[in-house]
């Protein structure tokens, strides 16, 4: 056990699932016929290794004292070229020991519920290969020392999610959806990409300088950025620097689903569901809000960027809360819901709660991993359907999955001591404290979000049964997952409230600036917040969003069809129910503005560009065609020739006499 405890050797974490997949890859090219549980046995067994080391970090982390410095930091060279070097590495501190934990323990259970989900699927060998390549990505990421580390790493998360979202390629819906994921991801991607490029423009000599004083630094690494940006800010002017910050945000708007980069999330659970478990709740859309947490710096030095992280996180809450309301679709909704729980952390972030925003991204993980699974274990017993409509009264037939579903419901809406009446109030707190309109947007969210996920609860699992396909019993490998994840989600808030005081929380001091629009109030305890005047408030909404839920789809299912009709409340169905109108803008923009574009520049490469490089050609042609004349071999043509040179240079001569 030696080994596993030895913080040193944390760099193995990631390399344990990318042996499972080059193994996968042997295994399937000469073997083909072998046992198929060999390959979820490698990506199992791999993540496994994986856990055991990051307990280890855990710990390494409650041992150190309490004015330590928790971080242990290590950069090999890797390209150097002149004076500037890349470096790969491993950063162990408490909020990368936060993600290991995270990605670590729900992928194993996502990965031994896929045994029993995906067991009579042809391509159950290739799916954990895919899984082993996604967790090798997604914890390499985590590991990151420095901004270029992390962008190679978040490059492969999305290469693997293409992957897994379009595994049933033949479907087309699936096809098209981890195209626009892709695609979509690639937005985001290009202005990250340019984030870090004019970061390092305006500060080569900086890090040059830095790195020379700090040899265990690395060029754009992490550490370093605190003491090291306000440098940055005076050589690249407010203005300059804002725009460095907007464009590394582009990344995490489009990774973690935030307007307008959102589209793909919902079109992505076309993938199978322990992909949206996996990948859409637990660990790659939390990624955009672990990068804004390590370059938190570059965020925080910025009053206009931190401005708009809290914009893009309120608008992305509310409008998301809004669209689950109207969906039928049990995996669609619960993707809105991914998505607005993501616009409450990036808010928490922008508004200077960073503990918070970390801590409920910690907490949305457990919970959320457990709500996509049980409506897997839904989808799969009532033989792929997964419209609500067609469901209600499985509780007698599922009832881990009801239990399970019920918990995170609970943890979900903030209630009764669950997980997220915990984190969510710390972010409500810090809302309350930077401004009076993105407080009440975020707690009116709140209420939104207990109200919808009752709403899927009800329809599921109370009333009869309203669908047409046999109902099949729990599968025994996809019910202990449930099981396993409800206790976290039930209980992991009051334990991280209680572990406060050993750091466990990433809580930097120096990321944070206090004052009228920073202000974390880390002078209350998690437990004073909850029971402050805002937890208090947060949690009156809660039950009054869940005492509607019981109205509407239990005590009087007739209201939300007159909702519909109502003439006062019709457009906001449509608007909500449409998700918006954000596809379709998108489509007109494609159509009416890029095609056009398209179309003019193709008209004008073929009338302008061809007909000036084809003019060229024949002017040549002609050229060539006049000057061979001269060459005919005709002595009759060269005596004219020279008969027309001599009279016409003797009128030239003449003419110059003159």
């Amino acid at each position: 056990m030696d080994w596993f405890t030895n913080i040193e050797n944390i760099w193995a974490v990631p390399l344990y699932p990318l042996i499972a997949f080059l193994l996968i890859v042997v295994i399937r090219t000469f073997a083909p016929n072998s046992k198929k549980e060999i390959c979820s046995g490698l990506t199992i067994f791999g993540t496994l290794l994986g856990l055991l080391h990051t307990l280890g970090a855990v710990q390494w982390l409650f041992q150190q004292p309490a004015d330590a410095v928790k971080a242990l930091e290590h950069n090999l060279l890797w390209l150097q070229t002149g004076d500037f070097k890349l470096s790969l590495g491993y950063l162990v501190d408490s909020m990368s020991v936060m993600m290991l934990f995270v990605v670590t323990f729900i992928s194993i259970l996502i990965q031994c519920y896929t045994h029993g989900y995906m067991s009579h699927d042809k391509g159950y060998a290739k799916f954990f290969g895919y899984l082993a390549l996604f967790n090798f990505s997604m914890l390499g990421l985590v590991l990151s020392t420095n901004l270029f580390q992390i962008y190679i790493f978040w490059e492969l998360v999305g290469v693997s999610s293409y992957l897994l979202i379009g595994f049933w390629f033949h479907k087309p819906s699936a096809a098209a959806a981890c195209m626009k994921a892709f695609l979509m991801n690639r937005v985001g991607d290009f202005g990250f990409l340019f984030g870090i490029l004019g970061l390092l423009f305006f500060s080569f000599p900086l890090w040059n300088t830095y790195v020379l004083g700090h040899p265990e630094a690395a060029f754009l690494s992490f550490s370093a950025l605190p003491a090291i940006v306000p440098q940055i800010e005076m050589a690249a002017g407010s203005t300059v620097f804002t725009i460095i910050a907007l464009l590394l945000f582009m990344g995490p708007m489009a990774k973690s689903a935030q307007l307008p980069l959102h589209t793909w999330l919902p079109d992505a659970m076309e993938g199978p569901t322990p992909i949206s478990a996996l990948i859409h709740a637990a660990t790659m859309v939390a990624a955009g809000v672990y990068l804004v947490g390590r370059a938190y710096p570059v965020f925080q030095a910025s009053e206009t960027a931190m401005l708009f992280v809290t914009i893009i996180g309120t608008m992305s809450a509310v409008v998301a809360a809004t669209i689950a309301l109207t969906q039928y679709d049990i995996k669609k909704a619960l993707a809105y819901s991914t998505m607005s729980q993501l616009g409450f952390m990036i808010a928490g972030m922008g508004v200077g709660a960073f503990t918070a925003g970390l801590f409920h991204l910690f907490t949305h993980a457990f919970f959320k991993a457990m709500l996509f699974l049980c409506s897997g274990s839904v989808i799969h017993a009532c033989e792929d359907e997964q419209d609500m409509r067609k469901m209600g009264g499985l509780a007698k037939k599922l009832p881990i999955t009801h239990i399970a579903y019920l918990v995170g419901t609970l943890a979900i809406s903030g209630l009764f001591w669950t997980s997220g009446f915990w984190s969510k109030d710390e972010i409500l707190l810090g809302a309350k404290a930077y401004s009076p309109a993105i407080y009440w947007n975020l707690a009116i969210t709140a209420g939104l979000t207990s109200f919808y996920m009752f709403r899927t609860y009800f329809l599921t699992f109370w009333g009869k049964y309203r669908g047409e396909a046999h109902v099949h019993h729990e599968d025994t490998a996809m019910k202990w997952p449930l099981a396993v994840l409800a206790v976290p989600s039930a209980l992991i808030g009051v334990a991280m409230a209680g572990l406060q005081d050993v750091n466990w929380l990433p809580a930097f001091g120096s990321y944070i600036r206090y004052g009228a629009h920073h202000a974390e109030a880390h002078a209350h305890t998690f437990l004073g917040a909850a029971f402050s005047e805002v937890g208090l408030m947060s949690l009156v909404i809660g039950l009054i969003g869940a005492g509607l839920a019981v109205l509407f789809y239990v005590v009087a299912p007739a209201i939300p069809e007159a909702i519909k009709k109502a003439p006062f409340t019709s457009a906001a169905f449509s608007l909500f129910s449409n998700k918006w109108y954000f596809d379709e803008m998108y489509q007109c923009f494609v159509d009416r503005i890029y095609l056009a574009f398209a179309r003019g520049s193709a008209g004008f490469d073929k009338g302008g560009i061809d007909a000036l490089v084809n003019g060229t050609g024949r002017s040549v042609m002609g050229a060539g065609y006049a000057l061979r004349q001269l060459q005919s071999g005709k002595v009759q043509t060269y005596i004219a020739i020279m008969f027309f040179s001599v009279v016409s240079l003797s009128l030239l001569l003449f003419y110059w006499l003159m």
